[in-house]
């Protein structure tokens, strides 16, 4: 009986859509549909999400194309008020994990979005959004026969199945990844508050602020903060290189021989979403993915032009921030462009200008003064019915300075850090027969950086560094069989990618260069087919996929991977994945300068006073890195609640090998036992001697002469390759959304622990001073209000921490602020400001101070505060207008 009633839901969806096609073919001017300017009257009630798309299809006359089976087992939820069409269909789609483009004036493809978590969705959370089978039909035409091969008619092959390709997570079209994913939509990147790159990615909890950022400081854990306003993504606070970062899946340049990439070298203003893969996918994405992935989609296929102004700054003083945009793009059929440019002013903040600083050196730049120009570009065409062509491009030109005073009145140096960037990426789109899609892609990207910098001693040091990446590979996706519970897919392909470091350090030349040949594949089984009538297996699917990678000087690597997907009922999905990450040693690590540096010893946690030597450099016979990871975890969409969604996932990487600095923390070089294998005691002074004459660079930060006899120690922290790292955690993301009100709420507990050599116990890093905090979460709620007002809340929590530098050891206080963003559309009050939207949002509302912490100021005095943990901006006040045409 119930399979009767579905054929018969089936025959009249059918139905519909040939109606639906024959109107548009009989009249002479295609659709005339709905002013999409123009809000509806929508009364659609819950139901099937098919049945609610004719429904909408009708009132919108719109003809919906959308594969075979794509809403089996989705209900939508209930759609009563006024909305244009267009806001209509995403509500409807909302928690679906399907998203929409529109092909011309009368079609529109549904397709799946496949990373359906976001900032306030959670990951992957609609079980239902895979259960389909792999063909394409239109609601309303009759399906072709699921095993017919050859090309598709001119009017059947279109763009949808080429964007249908997924670009996180997996390589192949229509497959569910098991891999946790969040998304941050264009729309919450417009709520955030948020003006840079950088910072829009560490309000997630899984990132970590500390590494190179730009209101890092250096302390005695980081020495190289963010020198050129640089801004880098650390998951699971692993360290910024272990994240891989892409721009619509292809490899920007990284900055200097640390190899790390800078993201904020990507304009906000370009963006149509950002995906954070939050899983080790070497498999996948080849070295570097070893704590996830950050892709950031370049936005396509827009029609319109708009302009941007924000102005804003820091109410306890400097930091005012200018950000100026425009953007502009042409859609016609097969095809369209957009171009835009991105401005930034933002003016530095002194120590002397926040009174938890007071005590530092007042010219400390708390955050570097920073200009910097952007360009952006994204294309397609399609050549034929079977080949597409598309491109994009990125352009940064950035100017940085800082200032660094070690104590009031103490060894000072100024740096002013000239950045170019940029990245071209086209790529062909072809159309096999039986289905099968094959794509050819290169891209190439270059960044150069030169530091001037000027100490008080009157020295001057001038660095250059150019960093190239170019990549060809070739993959092609398709069915390889047809099985009882649907399509077997597959994705194999290969390429070539070469890096290069060419850098002068002031008369030191350091070169690298670095040859890499991959082959992938990935393949993807329903192993039972999905049912809503099958109490305890609705649905399982089973992902596979292996790299192996040739690079020059380390040899080859082989990195599977493997996931499972299994949906007891249609409400809720448990999903797992294993895998195996590589990682090569940067070339810092194996070529960087022999840097010595004399200290004060009690700075380096001596109770007895003298000199200290740092001992520093890279390390030619490092090995590459390893690591296991898994996760596992479940989404759950109960019906029974509607617009609920909750994901929980539990993950674990044991990293091998890890390339480290064997001293964790220098404020306790010399006074905790673990470091005693990397220190010398009382160092005769012809050691002293050939450490100086050794090395490359020579700095004497203690304020003192140097002394041989005062000399207690050398502290030895170049490059090693530790025993063992272990990351641990559990994430948890939900959304509840009943109304117009909708609450959201992610959350991260972390744990590192860390084994330097195997003789030594493994210590607990995370929850350390300038570590990462063993808990963030972010939570908040957004309200619309008659679609012309939106009010947006979010609370910012992170956890205490054991300030073990400071003698005794102390406890950090936990840092809890509050963002606020309005935004609202003028052309409510008046049709003579359609198109206007002004916003105003306030960044840690309350001006919350980062909490004290004694250790911050051991090394570098007056500093007295977390860095990598809480921000010194405070409250951050910005008003922004946008015009839209």
């Amino acid at each position: 009986m119930k399979k009767n009633m579905r054929n018969a839901i089936a025959a009249s969806v059918s139905a519909m859509a040939l109606i639906c096609v024959a109107e548009a073919a009989s009249s002479d001017a295609g659709f005339e549909r709905a002013d999409n300017s123009v809000a509806l009257e929508w009364n659609i009630p819950a139901q099937s999400l098919t049945d609610a798309l004719i429904a909408w299809s009708e009132q919108s006359n719109f003809v919906v194309l959308i594969e075979d089976d794509l809403t089996a087992g989705i209900r939508s939820r209930e759609l009563i008020g006024a909305f244009t069409s267009f806001e209509a269909l995403e509500r409807l789609l909302a928690a679906s994990g399907l998203t929409y483009k529109i092909r011309d004036e009368q079609t529109l493809i549904v397709s799946p979005r496949l990373q359906t978590a976001s900032m306030t969705v959670p990951a992957d959370v609609n079980n239902a959004a895979g259960m389909r089978d792999s063909q394409r039909v239109e609601i309303g035409r009759e399906r072709d026969d699921p095993e017919q091969s050859g090309r598709r008619s001119d009017s059947e092959r279109s763009s949808a199945d080429r964007d249908q390709i997924v670009v996180t997570g997996t390589r192949i079209r229509g497959a569910s990844p098991a891999a946790p994913i969040q998304t941050i939509t264009r729309q919450e990147i417009e709520r955030s508050g948020q003006s840079q790159t950088g910072e829009l990615l560490r309000t997630l909890p899984q990132t970590f602020r500390g590494g190179i950022n730009p209101t890092v400081q250096p302390t005695t854990v980081n020495t190289n903060s963010g020198l050129g306003g640089d801004s880098t993504v650390n998951l699971r606070g692993m360290g910024p290189d272990a994240t891989l970062i892409l721009v619509n899946g292809r490899r920007l340049a990284p900055i200097g021989g640390g190899e790390t990439t800078d993201v904020s070298a990507i304009p906000l203003a370009a963006l149509d979403r950002v995906d954070v893969l939050l899983d080790g996918s070497s498999a996948l994405y080849g070295a570097d993915a070893v704590a996830g992935v950050v892709n950031f989609i370049v936005a396509d296929d827009y029609d319109g032009a708009e302009l941007r102004a924000r102005v804003g700054g820091a109410t306890q003083g400097g930091g005012f921030e200018q950000t100026y945009s425009a953007a502009a793009g042409e859609r016609w059929k097969g095809g369209s462009f957009l171009v835009g440019a991105d401005y930034l002013k933002q003016n530095p903040i002194f120590a002397g200008e926040r009174d938890f600083s007071e005590t530092a050196g007042p010219l400390n730049s708390l955050l570097p003064a920073n200009r910097q120009w952007s360009g952006f570009m994204s294309g397609n065409q399609e050549l034929s019915s079977f080949v597409e062509l598309d491109v994009i491009g990125l352009y940064t030109n950035r100017r940085a300075s800082r200032t660094t005073e070690y104590g009031a009145g103490g060894f000072a140096d100024s740096k002013t850090v000239d950045t170019e960037s940029f990245l071209i990426a086209p790529r062909a789109t072809v159309e096999l027969p039986a289905g099968w899609t094959a794509q050819i892609e290169g891209s190439a990207a270059r960044s150069t950086r030169d530091i001037e910098t000027t100490d008080n001693f009157g020295g001057d040091f001038d660095a250059v560094s150019t960093n190239t990446a170019w990549t060809i590979g070739a993959a092609t996706e398709g069915k390889i069989a047809r099985l009882p519970s649907g399509d077997l897919r597959a994705a194999i392909g290969g390429g070539y990618r070469e890096e290069a470091l060419d850098a002068d350090l002031g008369g030191t030349l350091r070169n690298g260069t670095r040859n890499i040949a991959f082959f992938f594949g990935e393949a993807s089984a329903p192993l039972v087919s999905p049912s809503e009538d099958r109490l305890g297996l609705a649905r399982l699917e089973l992902n596979v996929a292996v790299r192996v990678e040739d690079h020059s000087g380390f040899g080859a690597a082989t990195t599977p991977k493997a996931g499972v997907r299994y949906a007891p009922i249609p409400d809720i999905v448990f999903r797992g994945t294993w895998g195996k990450s590589f990682r090569a040693p940067r070339f810092d690590h194996l070529l960087a300068d022999h840097v010595v540096t004399l200290w004060n010893a009690p700075n380096l946690g001596s109770a007895d006073p003298g000199l200290a030597f740092l001992n520093f450099s890279g390390n030619p016979d490092l090995e590459p890195e390893r690591a296991t990871s898994w996760t596992a975890g479940f989404d759950w969409t109960p019906q029974f609640i509607p617009a609920f969604d909750l994901s929980v996932t539990y993950f674990d990487i044991d990293f091998r090998d890890r390339i480290v600095s064997p001293i964790v923390n220098l404020g306790s070089a010399l006074s905790d036992p673990a470091h005693e294998p990397f220190v010398d005691r009382d160092p005769s002074a012809s050691a002293q001697s050939a450490i100086i004459d050794a090395a490359d660079q020579f700095f004497n930060i203690s304020g003192l002469p140097y002394d041989p006899n005062a000399v207690l120690a050398i502290v030895n922290s170049g490059f090693v390759n530790a025993s063992s790292q272990q990351v641990r955690g559990t994430d948890v993301s939900f959304r509840f959304a009943p109304g117009d009100v909708a609450f959201f709420g992610d959350f991260s507990w972390l744990r590192i622990d860390t084994q330097t050599i195997p003789t030594f116990a493994v210590s607990r890093q995370s929850g350390l001073i300038f570590q990462p905090a063993e808990f963030r979460g972010r939570g908040g709620a957004s309200w619309e209000i008659d679609d012309s007002f939106t009010a947006t809340a979010i609370v910012n929590y992170v956890s205490g921490s054991k300030d073990n530098v400071a003698m005794p050891a102390a406890e950090v206080s936990s840092w809890t602020t509050l963002d606020l963003t309005l935004q609202y559309r003028l052309g409510s009050l008046t049709n003579a400001l359609d198109g206007f939207e002004a916003s105003l949002s306030v960044t840690n509302a309350f001006d919350e101070d980062p909490p004290f912490a004694a250790g911050g100021g051991v090394a570098f005095p007056g500093m007295l505060f977390d860095s990598a943990n809480a921000s010194p901006v405070g409250r951050f006040i910005a008003a922004t207008l946008r015009y839209s045409l």
